[in-house]
């Protein structure tokens, strides 16, 4: 089993924003990758990269499943292979009780947070990485904790571990999420390392795909 690998002329879509937006395209952009970026600071994140660089901004809402999924066939159309997805999971703080918490709210982190990235990774499979082989990496791109950000947190855990033995062996699925101890700037410091050493390696089962960025930025740890 070969290993997929991020070098000249593989192709990245990053889906979503948040803190590590920037880190995780400068990583890829290092390697040699193209990159799609889709979500709402696409353009504002294709505008800080050197200029030149092999960047697609395909601006869009993060939460439509429909809308992302034409990100993909975009990416697929245009440039001619879709090798990686990285997916920025970035759900709001809440600062309230759980008994004040509208449900409403809830629903929507979910559909962001856990929907939204499903439906990307179910058309990034159909349009080409059952076919070529790929990877997946989810990334939990905020520091923040609390309320639906819990809850997605926790589902997200649990939807990249059915992901990945779903999908294995032809797509690497993984997820990276800060640890409690790390703070924002070191995990924005080290998730673009992290993300990239995801996308090139493959995980074994006893491993596990769930993977704590601590104060350590630059070494991904199996969480417990």
């Amino acid at each position: 089993m070969h290993s997929a690998s991020t070098k000249t002329g593989r192709v990245a879509l990053v889906t979503g924003g948040g803190e590590v937006i920037t880190t995780v395209l400068e990583s890829l952009l290092a390697r040699g990758v193209q990159v799609a970026l889709a979500g709402p600071d696409a353009e504002q994140a294709r505008l800080m990269a050197p200029p030149g660089s092999p960047v697609l901004a395909l601006p869009c809402a993060h939460d439509d499943p429909a809308v992302l999924a034409g990100a993909v066939d975009t990416v697929v159309e245009r440039l001619g292979r879709l090798d990686h997805l990285v997916n920025l999971v970035a759900a709001r703080p809440w600062q309230g009780s759980l008994m004040g918490l509208d449900p409403a709210a809830l629903s929507d982190a979910l559909h962001r947070d856990l929907v939204a990235p499903l439906a990307c990774v179910q058309r990034a499979c159909a349009r080409w990485m059952a076919a070529n082989d790929g990877s997946v990496v989810n990334v939990v791109a905020t520091t923040a904790r609390g309320g639906p950000q819990g809850a997605a947190l926790a589902g997200l855990i649990e939807l990249t571990e059915w992901l990945a033995a779903e999908l294995e062996p032809r797509v690497q699925v993984a997820t990276v999420v800060p640890s409690p101890l790390v703070g924002a700037g070191a995990y924005r410091a080290g998730a673009g390392e992290a993300v990239c050493d995801l996308l090139t390696r493959r995980t074994s089962r006893a491993q596990g795909p769930v993977f704590v960025l601590d104060e350590e930025p630059a070494c991904p740890f199996e969480a417990a």
